[in-house]
């Protein structure tokens, strides 16, 4: 999402809106990979999702049923601003509601909704493995009224402790500079363009090890195949029974 995974950070999210102070309203508490936008309380939210993938992803938002204002057809294109993607476009008076709302191949929407719901919410693609893969935004939404209003229940505690999660301080867990993000959980770096050092060195030797398996292949398959005679043959209860002997075993064949 905007060029960066979703990592899951050391502190869940909520309990950093939670022991954080004034500072949770700044989105860099929350860690580079959590991908966190701050909502202020009764904001109308624009989102315009451009999908660079040749595959639809079906996007949902926690929280919240959003309006759709605009969605462009299959490859439409997927580089648009908020006047482009409403171009041209008859916004409806009244924009149908969902809370699930799928992005065609290479091609855009346009969805809106109010932030009147504290809480920290997801928006991410509905398909399991995506999620997984960490196609993940989070929305932090009136940060100082959550603290307000919300008390966490002490089992939500002690599951944390049971799970060695820890439940103050910013995503790395430091509570003394929350802006002090050292031990953070990231993602992992792009893959290099090309071939590095590593790379070059294991192709060569899976070429010798292909060569070598073949080489042994080709040489067992060249041996010269030992003979057989049959040494008996007769019928019991409808069944053929055949013995072969062989240099190498006895073998006794049951054929219907």
């Amino acid at each position: 999402m905007n060029g960066s995974t979703w990592v899951a950070p050391k502190v869940p999210v909520l309990y950093s809106v939670l022991t954080t102070g004034e500072n949770a309203t700044d989105a860099r508490v929350y860690g580079p990979n959590t991908n966190s936008f701050i909502l202020e309380y009764g904001q109308v939210v624009e989102i315009i999702l451009n999908n660079a993938d040749a595959g639809k992803h079906p996007f949902h938002l926690h929280g919240h049923d959003f309006q759709v204002l605009a969605r462009g057809e299959e490859n439409a294109g997927y580089n648009f601003t908020s006047d482009d993607a409403l171009t041209g476009v008859n916004v409806p008076s009244i924009p149908m509601r969902r809370d699930t709302f799928w992005v065609k191949p290479q091609s855009y929407f346009v969805i809106r909704f109010r932030s009147f719901n504290p809480g920290v919410w997801l928006w991410h693609c509905h398909l399991e493995w995506h999620v997984a893969s960490g196609l993940i935004a989070t929305f932090i939404e009136a940060p100082l009224e959550l603290q307000k209003n919300l008390t966490v229940p002490q089992n939500h505690f002690d599951t944390c402790r049971a799970g060695k999660v820890l439940t103050s301080g910013n995503a790395a867990g430091n509570t003394v500079d929350v802006f002090d993000l050292k031990g953070v959980p990231t993602s992992p770096a792009p893959l290099p363009n090309g071939f590095t050092a590593r790379g070059i060195v294991a192709l060569v030797f899976s070429c010798i090890s292909a060569f070598l398996g073949m080489a042994v292949i080709a040489w067992y398959g060249s041996k010269e195949i030992g003979t057989s005679k049959l040494v008996a043959g007769n019928k019991k209860h409808g069944e053929d029974i055949i013995a072969k002997e062989s240099s190498d075993s006895l073998l006794v064949d049951q054929i219907r």
